[in-house]
């Protein structure tokens, strides 16, 4: 993987990316999980990201690991509520984004 400099416009839309992930069914998806952490890779590199925006993304990964294995999603007592854990943490990730003053992240 190779980083590069995203803009909040592009950064939001990978965000929106892996969101999307969680509503793929349950079960192997290798080439999307690959995409997936080519995503946490991109966003949590960049000057701009905290520590909160890295927490985030980690938590979105991990579930979606599980989501999108062979056999562990089926330990989950609720693949809905892992989905909406896949959203809340990309929802989380995103208000960092958002927030305004203090941030480097001025370019559109």
């Amino acid at each position: 993987m190779r980083l590069s400099p995203l803009t909040r416009t592009r950064a939001r839309e990978l965000l929106h990316e892996l969101r999307t992930m969680a509503n793929l069914p349950p079960g192997p998806a290798s080439k999307v999980l690959g995409r997936a952490k080519e995503i946490r890779f991109q966003l949590r590199n960049q000057g701009w990201a905290n520590t909160y925006l890295a927490e985030k993304l980690d938590v979105a990964y991990r579930h979606l690991e599980v989501l999108l294995s062979a056999r562990r999603w089926r330990q989950v007592s609720s693949v809905d509520g892992l989905r909406h854990e896949i959203k809340a943490a990309c929802a989380r990730a995103e208000s960092v984004l958002t927030r305004r003053g203090g941030g480097r992240l001025t370019s559109a």
